[in-house]
């Protein structure tokens, strides 16, 4: 089956597995599987971090990772992770967004309340596939 995730989706999704301590075997499984697409797109994004924002911002945003060949237990897996994310980004919201800077945090609140509407749709998504 295919899947379709915004690019910064699908960026959130695997920076969350790398991230994660002791990660469990389907979370591994996923990684592995995926890491054929995650590498390579890791790697431009970083490339063009550096050299061209405009073209990093159009391709987190407007673009998508395409996954041919998903299987239902990826999916549901994936799933499972954005819901962890989602749980993250919702205590940082409920922490008003605090971060150790000094600057007024109401606009990195705000692209947060954003990403996390995108992805309880996407979530929603991922867990209608049977």
């Amino acid at each position: 089956m295919e899947l379709r995730f915004t690019v910064w989706q699908f960026v959130r999704l695997m920076v969350h597995i790398e991230e994660t301590a002791n990660p469990s075997k389907p979370l591994k499984t996923l990684q592995a599987a995926w890491d054929d697409v995650w590498q390579p797109l890791d790697g431009e994004l970083s490339e063009l971090a550096e050299r061209d924002f405009d073209a990093f911002s159009e391709l987190m945003m407007d673009q998508d990772v395409v996954i041919e060949d998903a299987t239902v237990e990826q999916a549901a897996t994936a799933q499972h992770a954005i819901t962890e994310i989602m749980a993250a980004m919702d205590r940082t919201i409920e922490e008003g967004g605090r971060t150790d800077s000094s600057h007024d945090d109401s606009e990195h609140i705000q692209n947060l309340k954003f990403e996390r509407r995108e992805l309880r749709q996407l979530s929603r998504k991922l867990g209608r596939i049977e």
